[in-house]
């Protein structure tokens, strides 16, 4: 006899059976939350710890909210610039083409290169070249991405 309450009870041991069947998900596979997200950084101090806490951050992020969710930009501008050149990138230089092959863009403010009379051809090859920095941060900003600063 099919009743009301077998009915539901059946569709509770389907139910059960579904999730059970599911493949289980890794302790460290972030939930996806279907949402998009944009962040934008900004990095003026070219001291290498800052730099390094820049990539930690968008390690981090990325990680948390899932590079498939995240898009990122790094805008280098002021001091930092130097940090962006094949000269002076030193040990930063592996962290920044990985972080680009995987997505992440390396934007250096052209103000800043001509103020310290550098050329485009000294960055390192990923990196995209922006009118102005500020600029750039502000355009972001009004297109709802959300800004970071790395202090330390």
């Amino acid at each position: 006899m099919n009743t009301p309450f077998t009915s539901r009870l059946m569709t509770g041991f389907l139910a059960l059976g579904l999730v059970a069947s599911l493949p289980a998900v890794a302790a460290d596979d972030k939930p996806k939350d279907g949402k998009a997200y944009h962040a934008v950084f900004e990095v003026s101090n070219g001291d290498v710890a800052r730099l390094q806490g820049v990539i930690r951050n968008v390690d981090n992020l990325r990680r948390a909210l899932g590079p498939d969710a995240v898009s990122v930009e790094v805008v280098v501008h002021g001091g930092a610039i130097l940090s962006l050149t094949k000269e002076k990138s030193g040990e930063m230089a592996a962290d920044y083409e990985r972080l680009s092959k995987a997505g992440v863009v390396w934007a250096a403010c052209n103000n800043s290169l001509i103020n310290r009379k550098i050329d485009k051809s000294a960055l390192l090859p990923f990196v995209t070249v922006v009118p102005s920095g500020v600029a750039e941060l502000v355009k972001k900003q009004a297109e709802g991405w959300q800004y970071l600063r790395n202090s330390d």
